[in-house]
Protein backbone atom coordinates (compact mmCIF):
# COMPACT_ATOMS: atom_id res chain seq x y z
CA UNK A 1 0.00 0.00 0.00
CA UNK A 2 1.36 3.82 -0.42
CA UNK A 3 3.12 4.72 2.65
CA UNK A 4 6.02 6.58 1.71
CA UNK A 5 6.64 10.02 0.98
CA UNK A 6 7.98 10.42 -2.60
CA UNK A 7 11.37 10.96 -3.33
CA UNK A 8 10.25 13.30 -6.16
CA UNK A 9 10.62 17.26 -5.02
CA UNK A 10 8.47 17.77 -1.95
CA UNK A 11 6.15 20.57 -2.12
CA UNK A 12 6.39 22.82 0.70
CA UNK A 13 2.80 21.91 2.16
CA UNK A 14 0.69 19.05 3.28
CA UNK A 15 -3.02 17.93 4.03
CA UNK A 16 -3.61 15.15 5.83
CA UNK A 17 -7.02 13.68 7.80
CA UNK A 18 -7.11 10.57 9.76
CA UNK A 19 -9.64 8.30 10.86
CA UNK A 20 -10.99 4.49 11.53
CA UNK A 21 -13.10 2.57 8.77
CA UNK A 22 -16.33 4.14 10.10
CA UNK A 23 -14.35 7.48 8.61
CA UNK A 24 -13.05 6.40 5.58
CA UNK A 25 -15.30 7.43 3.25
CA UNK A 26 -16.12 10.98 4.54
CA UNK A 27 -12.18 11.37 4.78
CA UNK A 28 -11.53 10.11 1.22
CA UNK A 29 -14.24 12.91 0.39
CA UNK A 30 -12.14 15.82 1.79
CA UNK A 31 -9.07 14.73 0.65
CA UNK A 32 -10.53 14.48 -2.62
CA UNK A 33 -12.11 18.14 -2.74
CA UNK A 34 -8.70 18.88 -1.51
CA UNK A 35 -6.85 17.89 -4.62
CA UNK A 36 -9.31 19.20 -7.19
CA UNK A 37 -9.41 22.81 -5.58
CA UNK A 38 -5.51 22.53 -5.75
CA UNK A 39 -5.24 22.40 -9.35
CA UNK A 40 -1.38 23.49 -9.67
CA UNK A 41 -0.06 20.62 -7.29
CA UNK A 42 1.39 22.75 -4.58
CA UNK A 43 0.26 19.75 -2.16
CA UNK A 44 0.70 16.79 -1.22
CA UNK A 45 -2.43 14.39 0.48
CA UNK A 46 -2.11 12.04 3.25
CA UNK A 47 -4.92 9.71 4.67
CA UNK A 48 -3.95 8.28 8.66
CA UNK A 49 -6.06 5.12 8.97
CA UNK A 50 -5.51 2.76 12.07
CA UNK A 51 -7.49 -0.76 12.42
CA UNK A 52 -9.13 -2.90 9.44
CA UNK A 53 -10.32 -0.87 6.66
CA UNK A 54 -11.95 -3.03 3.87
CA UNK A 55 -10.21 -2.76 0.13
CA UNK A 56 -13.67 -1.07 -1.08
CA UNK A 57 -13.03 1.57 1.27
CA UNK A 58 -9.24 2.22 0.72
CA UNK A 59 -10.32 1.89 -3.37
CA UNK A 60 -12.23 5.20 -2.66
CA UNK A 61 -8.77 7.43 -2.17
CA UNK A 62 -7.79 8.97 -4.86
CA UNK A 63 -4.38 7.84 -6.45
CA UNK A 64 -2.51 11.08 -5.15
CA UNK A 65 -3.11 10.33 -1.71
CA UNK A 66 -0.34 8.42 -0.09
CA UNK A 67 -2.16 5.99 2.62
CA UNK A 68 -0.42 5.07 6.00
CA UNK A 69 -1.81 1.99 7.45
CA UNK A 70 -1.66 1.28 11.05
CA UNK A 71 -3.05 -1.65 13.29
CA UNK A 72 -2.46 -0.39 16.14
CA UNK A 73 -0.02 2.51 17.66
CA UNK A 74 3.39 1.61 17.77
CA UNK A 75 4.90 1.24 21.18
CA UNK A 76 6.82 4.61 21.19
CA UNK A 77 4.14 6.27 20.85
CA UNK A 78 2.70 5.17 24.10
CA UNK A 79 -0.77 6.00 23.83
CA UNK A 80 -2.89 4.89 26.82
CA UNK A 81 -6.35 3.95 26.01
CA UNK A 82 -9.14 5.09 27.78
CA UNK A 83 -13.12 4.39 27.80
CA UNK A 84 -14.05 8.09 26.69
CA UNK A 85 -11.45 8.68 23.75
CA UNK A 86 -11.53 6.45 20.47
CA UNK A 87 -7.89 4.89 19.49
CA UNK A 88 -8.58 6.46 15.84
CA UNK A 89 -8.79 10.24 18.20
CA UNK A 90 -4.81 10.51 18.79
CA UNK A 91 -4.10 9.46 15.27
CA UNK A 92 -3.81 13.08 14.46
CA UNK A 93 -1.01 13.46 16.84
CA UNK A 94 0.56 10.52 15.11
CA UNK A 95 0.46 11.91 11.85
CA UNK A 96 1.68 15.45 12.78
CA UNK A 97 4.48 14.28 14.30
CA UNK A 98 5.44 12.18 11.19
CA UNK A 99 4.94 14.91 8.74
CA UNK A 100 6.30 17.81 10.17
CA UNK A 101 9.58 16.68 9.73
CA UNK A 102 8.83 16.58 6.00
CA UNK A 103 6.58 19.75 5.27
CA UNK A 104 7.27 23.37 6.17
CA UNK A 105 3.70 23.22 6.81
CA UNK A 106 0.96 20.55 7.19
CA UNK A 107 -2.59 21.20 6.86
CA UNK A 108 -4.80 18.65 9.34
CA UNK A 109 -8.67 18.72 8.34
CA UNK A 110 -11.37 16.44 10.27
CA UNK A 111 -13.76 14.33 8.24
CA UNK A 112 -16.38 16.37 8.66
CA UNK A 113 -15.72 19.51 7.28
CA UNK A 114 -16.52 20.79 3.59
CA UNK A 115 -14.05 22.89 1.48
CA UNK A 116 -16.53 25.07 -0.06
CA UNK A 117 -13.91 27.12 -1.98
CA UNK A 118 -9.82 27.99 -2.62
CA UNK A 119 -6.89 26.32 -2.45
CA UNK A 120 -5.61 24.83 0.78
CA UNK A 121 -2.12 26.14 -0.27
CA UNK A 122 -3.05 29.96 0.61
CA UNK A 123 -1.92 28.38 3.55
CA UNK A 124 1.53 28.18 2.27
CA UNK A 125 1.58 32.27 1.74
CA UNK A 126 0.77 32.80 5.71
CA UNK A 127 4.23 34.71 7.34
CA UNK A 128 6.01 32.47 9.59
CA UNK A 129 5.55 33.61 13.56
CA UNK A 130 7.72 30.71 15.44
CA UNK A 131 4.78 29.72 16.68
CA UNK A 132 3.34 25.55 16.14
CA UNK A 133 0.41 26.19 15.09
CA UNK A 134 -2.14 28.58 13.04
CA UNK A 135 -6.08 27.64 14.05
CA UNK A 136 -9.41 28.95 15.14
CA UNK A 137 -11.00 29.96 18.09
CA UNK A 138 -13.47 27.49 19.07
CA UNK A 139 -16.70 28.40 18.78
CA UNK A 140 -17.34 28.74 22.76
CA UNK A 141 -14.90 31.31 22.75
CA UNK A 142 -15.88 33.43 19.67
CA UNK A 143 -18.06 35.90 21.86
CA UNK A 144 -17.66 36.74 25.62
CA UNK A 145 -20.70 34.93 27.50
CA UNK A 146 -20.61 35.13 31.57
CA UNK A 147 -22.93 32.23 31.52
CA UNK A 148 -19.45 30.00 29.89
CA UNK A 149 -17.88 29.84 33.58
CA UNK A 150 -18.11 26.00 33.43
CA UNK A 151 -15.93 26.35 29.64
CA UNK A 152 -13.61 28.10 31.44
CA UNK A 153 -12.88 26.89 33.98
CA UNK A 154 -12.21 23.54 32.11
CA UNK A 155 -9.71 25.60 30.16
CA UNK A 156 -7.93 26.80 33.11
CA UNK A 157 -7.13 23.23 34.10
CA UNK A 158 -5.80 22.41 30.88
CA UNK A 159 -3.44 25.06 31.34
CA UNK A 160 -3.55 28.62 32.79
CA UNK A 161 -1.85 30.62 30.03
CA UNK A 162 -4.53 29.75 27.80
CA UNK A 163 -7.28 32.36 28.76
CA UNK A 164 -9.60 32.98 25.43
CA UNK A 165 -7.11 31.54 23.24
CA UNK A 166 -8.77 27.80 23.19
CA UNK A 167 -8.73 26.83 19.68
CA UNK A 168 -10.78 24.17 17.44
CA UNK A 169 -8.54 21.09 16.81
CA UNK A 170 -10.52 20.14 13.06
CA UNK A 171 -8.39 22.25 11.61
CA UNK A 172 -5.01 22.98 12.14
CA UNK A 173 -1.89 24.53 10.27
CA UNK A 174 1.25 23.24 11.80
CA UNK A 175 4.54 24.95 11.14
CA UNK A 176 6.32 22.22 10.83
CA UNK A 177 10.22 22.89 11.67
CA UNK A 178 8.37 24.46 15.10
CA UNK A 179 6.17 21.70 15.46
CA UNK A 180 9.30 19.06 15.34
CA UNK A 181 11.55 21.15 17.47
CA UNK A 182 8.66 21.50 20.25
CA UNK A 183 8.06 17.82 19.84
CA UNK A 184 4.09 19.06 20.63
CA UNK A 185 2.94 15.69 19.60
CA UNK A 186 4.33 14.06 22.29
CA UNK A 187 3.93 16.85 24.88
CA UNK A 188 0.45 16.53 23.80
CA UNK A 189 0.04 13.03 24.09
CA UNK A 190 2.04 12.73 27.39
CA UNK A 191 -0.52 15.56 29.48
CA UNK A 192 -3.29 12.97 27.91
CA UNK A 193 -2.13 10.15 29.26
CA UNK A 194 -1.07 11.83 33.09
CA UNK A 195 -4.28 13.89 33.27
CA UNK A 196 -7.01 12.06 31.08
CA UNK A 197 -9.56 13.79 32.87
CA UNK A 198 -9.26 16.50 32.38
CA UNK A 199 -9.26 15.97 28.03
CA UNK A 200 -12.90 16.18 27.96
CA UNK A 201 -12.38 16.44 24.22
CA UNK A 202 -9.67 14.22 23.95
CA UNK A 203 -6.83 15.42 21.88
CA UNK A 204 -8.27 18.82 21.16
CA UNK A 205 -7.97 19.36 24.70
CA UNK A 206 -4.42 17.65 25.07
CA UNK A 207 -3.14 19.73 22.10
CA UNK A 208 -4.35 23.40 23.65
CA UNK A 209 -2.56 22.00 27.25
CA UNK A 210 0.68 21.62 25.26
CA UNK A 211 0.52 25.13 23.13
CA UNK A 212 -0.69 26.60 26.16
CA UNK A 213 -1.95 29.62 24.45
CA UNK A 214 1.11 30.50 21.44
CA UNK A 215 -0.62 30.13 18.68
CA UNK A 216 -1.56 32.10 15.36
CA UNK A 217 -5.30 32.73 15.37
CA UNK A 218 -7.06 32.87 11.63
CA UNK A 219 -10.01 34.22 11.22
CA UNK A 220 -13.24 31.93 11.46
CA UNK A 221 -13.48 31.48 7.63
CA UNK A 222 -10.86 28.46 7.64
CA UNK A 223 -13.06 26.48 10.21
CA UNK A 224 -16.69 28.06 10.21
CA UNK A 225 -18.01 25.76 12.99
CA UNK A 226 -21.85 25.54 12.58
CA UNK A 227 -23.71 26.39 15.87
CA UNK A 228 -27.09 28.62 16.47
CA UNK A 229 -24.45 32.03 16.51
CA UNK A 230 -22.92 31.07 12.95
CA UNK A 231 -25.88 29.61 11.15
CA UNK A 232 -27.68 32.56 9.43
CA UNK A 233 -24.35 34.13 8.65
CA UNK A 234 -23.51 31.60 6.15
CA UNK A 235 -26.02 33.44 3.36
CA UNK A 236 -24.30 36.23 3.67
CA UNK A 237 -20.28 35.17 3.75
CA UNK A 238 -18.33 31.71 2.15
CA UNK A 239 -16.12 30.01 4.70
CA UNK A 240 -13.43 28.60 2.82
CA UNK A 241 -13.96 25.47 5.21
CA UNK A 242 -17.18 24.99 6.93
CA UNK A 243 -17.08 22.55 10.03
CA UNK A 244 -20.17 20.41 10.78
CA UNK A 245 -19.35 19.67 14.48
CA UNK A 246 -22.77 18.90 15.77
CA UNK A 247 -24.11 15.41 15.63
CA UNK A 248 -26.34 16.31 11.69
CA UNK A 249 -23.66 15.71 9.11
CA UNK A 250 -24.39 16.44 5.72
CA UNK A 251 -25.02 12.66 4.90
CA UNK A 252 -27.68 12.58 7.81
CA UNK A 253 -29.78 15.80 7.62
CA UNK A 254 -32.76 14.19 6.51
CA UNK A 255 -34.44 17.53 7.56
CA UNK A 256 -32.60 19.38 4.96
CA UNK A 257 -31.38 22.00 7.12
CA UNK A 258 -27.63 22.11 5.58
CA UNK A 259 -27.04 23.18 2.09
CA UNK A 260 -28.31 20.65 -0.52
CA UNK A 261 -25.16 20.88 -2.61
CA UNK A 262 -23.09 19.86 -0.12
CA UNK A 263 -24.53 16.93 -0.17
CA UNK A 264 -25.34 16.28 -3.84
CA UNK A 265 -21.14 16.56 -4.20
CA UNK A 266 -20.80 13.62 -1.40
CA UNK A 267 -23.47 11.67 -2.96
CA UNK A 268 -21.75 12.17 -6.63
CA UNK A 269 -18.44 10.88 -4.97
CA UNK A 270 -19.60 7.79 -3.30
CA UNK A 271 -21.74 6.91 -6.80
CA UNK A 272 -18.25 7.24 -9.07
CA UNK A 273 -16.62 4.90 -6.55
CA UNK A 274 -19.97 2.37 -6.17
CA UNK A 275 -20.17 3.26 -2.81
CA UNK A 276 -24.25 4.30 -2.90
CA UNK A 277 -24.69 1.31 -0.12
CA UNK A 278 -22.69 3.35 2.32
CA UNK A 279 -25.67 5.80 2.90
CA UNK A 280 -28.71 5.31 4.97
CA UNK A 281 -31.25 5.95 2.57
CA UNK A 282 -33.89 7.48 5.63
CA UNK A 283 -31.44 9.16 7.38
CA UNK A 284 -30.13 11.21 4.34
CA UNK A 285 -31.61 14.72 2.44
CA UNK A 286 -33.45 12.53 0.15
CA UNK A 287 -35.17 10.83 2.96
CA UNK A 288 -37.42 14.02 3.55
CA UNK A 289 -40.74 13.78 2.96
CA UNK A 290 -43.32 16.78 2.80
CA UNK A 291 -44.95 15.51 6.35
CA UNK A 292 -41.43 16.51 7.63
CA UNK A 293 -41.63 19.80 6.80
CA UNK A 294 -43.27 21.30 10.10
CA UNK A 295 -40.32 19.15 11.99
CA UNK A 296 -37.72 21.11 9.47
CA UNK A 297 -39.35 24.81 10.37
CA UNK A 298 -39.47 24.45 14.00
CA UNK A 299 -35.49 23.39 13.93
CA UNK A 300 -34.88 26.21 11.33
CA UNK A 301 -36.15 28.75 14.00
CA UNK A 302 -33.47 28.78 16.29
CA UNK A 303 -30.76 27.98 13.88
CA UNK A 304 -31.74 30.66 11.38
CA UNK A 305 -33.48 33.66 13.78
CA UNK A 306 -32.42 36.69 15.27
CA UNK A 307 -29.54 37.06 12.38
CA UNK A 308 -28.35 40.51 13.50
CA UNK A 309 -28.08 40.02 17.05
CA UNK A 310 -26.60 36.76 16.58
CA UNK A 311 -24.05 38.77 14.25
CA UNK A 312 -23.77 41.09 16.47
CA UNK A 313 -22.41 38.78 19.30
CA UNK A 314 -19.55 37.86 16.96
CA UNK A 315 -18.72 40.83 14.55
CA UNK A 316 -15.78 42.07 16.29
CA UNK A 317 -14.07 38.21 16.14
CA UNK A 318 -15.17 37.84 12.44
CA UNK A 319 -13.23 40.21 11.23
CA UNK A 320 -10.24 41.27 13.38
CA UNK A 321 -7.53 42.63 11.88
CA UNK A 322 -5.40 40.51 14.71
CA UNK A 323 -6.81 37.41 12.52
CA UNK A 324 -3.05 36.28 10.77
CA UNK A 325 -4.57 35.57 7.44
CA UNK A 326 -6.35 38.95 7.83
CA UNK A 327 -2.94 40.89 8.54
CA UNK A 328 -1.65 38.97 5.79
CA UNK A 329 -4.29 39.39 3.10
CA UNK A 330 -5.09 36.16 2.24
CA UNK A 331 -8.99 35.19 2.39
CA UNK A 332 -10.80 33.55 4.84
CA UNK A 333 -14.44 33.97 3.15
CA UNK A 334 -15.65 34.95 0.31
CA UNK A 335 -18.12 37.88 0.62
CA UNK A 336 -19.17 37.81 -3.13
CA UNK A 337 -20.50 34.20 -2.48
CA UNK A 338 -19.60 31.78 -4.80
CA UNK A 339 -22.36 30.04 -6.45
CA UNK A 340 -20.81 26.94 -7.42
CA UNK A 341 -19.92 24.30 -4.62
Amino acid sequence: MRTEIADRDTPAGAVVVCSDATWAWQSAFVLARSIALDPDGRLDHHAYLIGETSDELLAAFPKRVTLHLLSEYPKEFNFKQTTHVPTAAMLRLFALDQLAGSYRRVIYLDGDIFQAWGSLAAALDLPETGRPLAAVRDRSHWFDNPRLHQQKTYVAELHPKIGTEYFNSGMLIVNGRVWSEGAYSHVALDFFNRFSERCRYGDQSALNAAVAGNWDSLSPGWNWQMSKISYPLLSGRRPRLVHFTGPTKPWNDKLRLFDGRIFEQMKRFLSERGLDHLLVPDRTPDGFTPGMERRRMRELEPLAGEALAKRNLIKRFLDAPSHVDIAAGIAGYDIAAVEAL
